[in-house]
């Protein structure tokens, strides 16, 4: 057999695509481990040498008064009562996994960030499991985990001490479990989601979206029920959790002063009330933007630069550069129009959840921004980008699609994860 038609026979094997899966995973788990502990002041000792990046700040802080340990006094939360969290204005999951880390390997990076790097792995072998519960092909589900792996929002998500590379993990996973046909399952892993952050609950929304597209008619009969059953399963459960929660590591408010006690009504209430006091009344200002400007990375995020010195008068700076991949923003409306497109004429269920998700998770951020003046931050494209990756996954695996235009692609893809990735300097200037 000539050595063509043995990579053809490879190629067309089933267990191809998982093999590759399995490459991209430990690729991408050696991309966000790597300098994991960095920066780090010099000399590198102890825990306050070492930089929290960006809204790090706040959750290992929480984490650590949750464990008893003091916090420098220049940092949010020093002072604040030992075995509470003080970052009351979301729900205790990340904090709880933080402060878990922390008594298992100490207070260090480690510690921090090792969660989200867990997450990170988990979302993406999720979004292959989402692509082939939503009909999508082998080959189409590892594109649209490749392309999660490769997306610098989501790579800089995933080895930060952030809520949302855990929320977006217990989304993925829940919306994969219900397009299975298992709406208790996906309603207990959206339900302790929901106490990671509280944007959990717009997969409810995509759901409903994704059955109007399958239907083209009022969520009725079945899909009611198991959005119902979903619904109800995921209330519990979130109540349930955040009531544990607030008994291991009851819930304070710097701002007052005091404990927040009720239980977890009391608990999502102030949670809520805390986020309608985050507004914008004369447009984004600093690091904040409107929605629709993510859709161009028009307010990339420096979550922190670095200054490196080499030799005497020559310094480069390293970004921890917060922006979607810019080749996959190129193509990620037409795509989605595509997939509307395909979905509403009775196409794969993944395209209908392409949209769906898009939809169900861009427009509530736009609605807050446009009618209250929401303060908004690029980071929250997060939960977006799945509806995102599925509809680039599917356009550049049509059939009619030439390899040579995905090959080229990619390629842009690739060169966008080296000069975005977190340890890339820039070139060095005299100074």
């Amino acid at each position: 057999m000539r050595l063509r038609d043995r990579f053809a026979e490879v190629l067309r094997a089933p267990w191809t695509p998982i093999a590759l899966l399995a490459v991209v995973s430990v690729l991408s788990l050696a991309a966000r481990v790597a300098w994991l502990s960095d920066p780090c002041a010099n000399p590198c000792r102890g825990p306050a040498a070492h930089s929290l990046i960006f809204d790090e700040v706040y959750y290992v802080n929480a984490a650590r008064r949750i464990d008893g340990i003091a916090v420098p006094h220049n940092q949010s939360y020093a002072g604040d009562p030992a075995g509470q969290d003080s970052n009351s204005e979301h729900p205790q999951f990340v904090k709880l996994v933080i402060a878990g880390a922390i008594k298992l390997f100490g207070d260090g990076p480690f510690a921090w960030r090792i969660g989200s790097v867990l997450f990170g792995s988990l979302a993406i072998l999720g979004m292959f499991a989402l692509a082939r519960a939503g009909g999508a092909s082998r080959w189409c589900s590892l594109l649209a985990a490749t392309l999660m792996a490769s997306d610098n929002l989501l790579l800089v998500h995933g080895r930060i001490a952030t809520l949302d590379i855990y929320v977006v993990t217990f989304m993925i996973w829940a919306a994969a479990l219900y397009l299975r046909g298992h709406p208790i399952s996906s309603g207990v892993v959206l339900g302790v989601g929901a106490t990671a952050k509280l944007v959990a609950p717009y997969l409810l929304l995509i759901l409903a979206l994704v059955e109007l597209l399958r239907h083209r008619r009022a969520v009725l009969g079945a899909a009611g029920r198991a959005l119902a059953t979903l619904t109800a399963v995921a209330t519990a459960v979130y109540l349930a959790v955040l009531a544990v929660f607030d008994r291991i590591a009851p819930p304070y408010d710097p701002q007052t002063g005091t404990t927040i006690t009720g239980g977890p009504f009391a608990h999502t209430a102030h949670m809520f009330s805390y986020a309608a006091g985050q507004t914008s009344p004369h447009g984004p200002k600093g690091i904040a933007s409107y929605p629709w400007e993510w859709l161009i990375d028009l307010k990339p995020i420096n979550y922190l630069n670095v200054t490196v010195t080499s030799g005497s008068s020559r310094t480069s700076t390293v970004h921890f550069l917060g922006l979607v991949s810019p080749p996959m923003l190129l193509f990620a409306l037409p795509a989605l129009a595509l997939a509307l497109y395909a979905g509403w004429r009775g196409g794969l269920e993944i395209d209908a959840v392409a949209v769906a998700w898009f939809c169900g998770s861009w427009l509530p951020f736009v609605a807050l921004s446009l009618f209250w003046q929401r303060t908004s931050y690029l980071y929250y494209m997060v939960i977006v980008m799945p509806g995102i990756y599925l509809a680039l996954a599917r356009l550049f695996s049509r059939a009619w699609m030439p390899r040579w235009v995905l090959g080229g692609w990619l390629t842009l893809v690739a060169a966008a994860v080296v000069l975005c990735y977190p340890f890339v300097a820039l070139p060095a200037v005299s100074l």
